[in-house]
């Protein structure tokens, strides 16, 4: 796969899991923590959260596994989810911090899509573009008002849901959600509008990371954390030698 990423590098995780096994991430905050801002706090602790547990084999064999995998990064991501809570000082009347994510966990060509919050990820797929997250966001408010995020509470809430993805398909995490229709012309506006405030991590699958047929079916068995439906639309999935040329092949 071909792995590019614009905007604050802090906000971004890739984090290779297992020999066909990937975390990728987007994440974007308000507050801090310890000091820190929130998003680059939480992925911070993400990472270290799941390489502390690649040291168990328990944890290597199970985000090797395309069934067990979302579940064995789940525990990882309550536990970053309580440490956040409670180091920020927050409870239940004032939130003093919280943090938007979307992860993409890759695993031997089968992907779940992991979010909480304002950011989002999309999936192009011979022609279509499949919404992959739903909108936590309420409203139309100036400042951005969450139904959910990372470390607003002590427990975690998150949606999950199952993706396949064939040769040539590009997934792509940003940090805000596209708002209104989407079409090829609205989503490369959307980017070159926001420039450099605007974080994304593009994804392009080659064959490579076809699904190895373990399952003997394309409809992999993922718990549901209040999931939303997909939209799809529309969209041209051009080649990536680079980010800034797949979004040129886009706006043509």
């Amino acid at each position: 796969m071909d792995i590019a990423i614009r905007g604050d590098r802090a906000s971004a995780l890739s984090l290779q899991l297992g020999p066909r096994s990937w975390l990728f991430a987007v994440a974007r905050g308000f507050g801090t923590v310890d000091g820190v801002a929130a998003a680059p706090a939480t992925l911070e602790r993400l990472r270290a959260e799941c390489e502390r547990r690649l040291r168990t084999e328990r944890f290597r064999r199970a985000v090797d596994k395309v069934q067990a995998a979302p579940t064995a990064i789940l525990g990882a991501l309550a536990r970053v989810n309580g440490d956040l809570f409670a180091r920020s000082a927050s409870h239940a009347d004032y939130v003093t911090s919280g943090c938007s994510m979307t992860i993409a966990l890759i695993v031997r060509g089968y992907a779940c899509v992991i979010h909480a919050g304002g950011t989002a990820a999309y999936l192009s797929h011979h022609g279509e573009i499949t919404v992959l997250t739903g909108d936590d966001t309420l409203g139309e408010a100036p400042s951005e008002l969450l139904s959910r995020a990372l470390g607003s509470s002590s427990s975690l809430d998150v949606s999950v849901a199952s993706v396949t993805f064939d040769a040539g398909d590009v997934m792509i995490l940003m940090g805000h959600r596209v708002r209104g229709e989407i079409d090829r012309r609205a989503l490369v506006s959307h980017v070159e509008r926001a420039g450099e405030n605007e974080h994304l991590l593009v994804i392009r699958f080659d064959e490579s990371d076809r699904a190895i047929e373990e399952l003997g079916t394309r409809d992999v068995p993922v718990i549901v954390y209040r999931a939303r439906l997909s939209l799809r639309l529309g969209i041209f999935a051009g080649a990536l030698a680079a980010m800034f040329a797949l979004l040129a092949a886009w706006a043509q």
